[in-house]
């Protein structure tokens, strides 16, 4: 039987945020913030965890976590407060006799490590109930902290603070680690709150004073990691902390970040060491980057796989694709979902693939436009060319082979096949299969006429002076 469980309360709809979205669900670097302390939970060796959510029709909070493995889910009958959602789940956990960590789903900053600590002092002073503490420059609304010889006597709100105890910054960040037998029973005790009628976890803190239980108040490094989402603005500062986190992270693992504070990435993200990331890159999704490569001003990479060595050049939008290593991509490149480039493949400005299959050292230079195509290694795709793969109702393949030479301004019309070692003459447009090693050419002859502009030209002033005289009349 496990130690430790968890209930995570998830029941505001978060109204302060202006979305029909509840506020567990907004997302923090690319993930919904409940994922975060429900992580940090299961990493602490829990494998039960109960999530409070509202009782609704077509709940989202419900429909996202129902096929989460460990994580059970309770509803609360009505919004009563954090300690009448606690009871909710108090079905899950009949006869268990260990410890229950009571966490908040808006609240994603908090880390396993953290929680590990928490309940290992916890255990180790064979508490019955545990709180997190932390000294916050800003305390108001929190409850302080009082203590005599280092152990918790009480916590008193802020209202009933008297101004010198105002000063303390010891505060109640709100996460709790209770043991199970004596937090089921004393919430049956709980009385509403004589104004607002609902029923408050902090409560906690007197029912075992006055039983003269065993307290600890654990005190955290960083009171950042217990901040809560409320609010867009809050939820900015969050995502601003977090991304922090993860920059941070891969910054010990040798990637380079020219300027931390303007990279924006998602918690799923992973880079190789020796890159180098320039500002203004976002790296979205669950891309995966190689080592040695070299990430440039104003890209965005959405659930991409780059290899190593990789050199993408600035602002380009590049999603859910594959680079293999020793690619050089844009500037100003777009590459569309399903495409796949070789290794030492390019692929230049203005360029665009969709659903492409671009060969090992095959090229792309400039302004082309490559869908559904397959192109093959060492071709060379010239300015201009476009691949015509649409008819208004269905897309159709172009099949380009190795070592083709594509001149400028060619249009393939789909579905079309060009073999090895062509050569497609610059200006054509090619409607039908292009054998191997042979010059396809379509386009209209060139005709040059001699003296054609004089004589255009003598022309041209006659009909002027003729349009003149007649605008005179007799």
């Amino acid at each position: 039987m496990p130690e430790i469980v968890a209930v995570i309360l998830a029941g505001g709809k978060g109204q302060r945020m202006g979305s029909v979205l509840p506020k567990v669900l907004h997302p923090v670097c690319g993930r919904p913030m409940i994922d975060y302390p429900i992580n940090a939970v299961l990493s602490t060796g829990a494998n039960k965890i109960c999530v409070v959510t509202s009782k609704e029709k077509s709940n989202p909070v419900a429909q996202y976590l129902k096929n989460k493995p460990k994580v059970k889910l309770a509803y609360q009958s009505a919004p009563l407060g954090t300690a009448h959602a606690v009871q909710a789940a108090s079905f899950l956990f009949k006869n268990f006799k260990g410890y229950v960590f009571i966490l908040y789903g808006d609240a994603p900053l908090i880390q396993g490590t953290t929680l590990k600590k928490f309940f290992a002092e916890v255990k180790k002073s064979d508490a019955t109930l545990g709180f997190i503490t932390a000294d916050l420059e800003n305390p108001t609304g929190y409850g302080r902290v009082f203590r005599q010889m280092g152990q918790v006597t009480r916590v008193v709100e802020e209202k009933e603070l008297t101004p010198e105890e105002k000063q303390i910054k010891e505060s109640n960040v709100g996460f709790y680690c209770v043991k199970a037998d004596w937090l089921f029973r004393v919430l049956k005790e709980f009385k509403p709150h004589p104004v607002t009628k609902e029923y408050y976890l902090t409560d906690l803190i007197e029912f075992a004073v006055n039983e003269g239980r065993r307290i600890v108040g654990f005190k955290g490094e960083n009171g950042s990691e217990f901040f809560g989402a409320n609010d867009r603005n809050q939820l900015s500062s969050i995502e601003e902390l977090m991304r922090k986190r993860f920059v941070h992270q891969w910054m010990a693992r040798g990637v380079t970040f020219v300027d931390p504070k303007q990279v924006y990435l998602d918690a799923d993200v992973t880079v190789g060491a020796e890159t180098i990331v320039h500002p203004q890159v976002y790296l979205r999704g669950k891309t995966r980057i190689g080592k040695h490569c070299r990430i440039e001003c104003g890209a965005v990479l959405t659930n991409m796989v780059i290899g190593d060595h990789v050199h993408i050049k600035p602002y380009c939008v590049l999603e859910s694709s594959t680079l293999e290593k020793n690619v050089q991509v844009g500037p100003f490149a777009r590459i569309r979902p399903k495409s796949h480039v070789g290794a030492g493949a390019r692929i230049g400005n203005f360029v665009e693939l969709k659903k492409t299959r671009l060969g090992p050292k095959a090229k792309a230079n400039h302004l082309t436009y490559l869908g559904d195509a397959q192109v093959g290694a060492e071709t060379n795709v010239g300015c201009g060319t476009i691949t015509c793969n649409y008819d208004g109702a269905k897309k159709y393949p172009t099949k380009i082979g190795k070592k083709v030479f594509v001149g400028s301004d060619v249009q393939f019309i789909a579905p079309v096949t060009v073999g090895d070692g062509a050569f497609i003459a610059a200006g054509s447009t090619i409607t039908e299969n292009v054998p191997s090693k042979s010059l396809a050419i379509a386009r209209g002859r060139q005709v040059n006429k001699k003296g054609w502009v004089g004589k255009r030209t003598k022309d041209h002033g006659l009909r002027t002076m003729d349009r003149k005289h007649k605008k005179k009349g007799p």
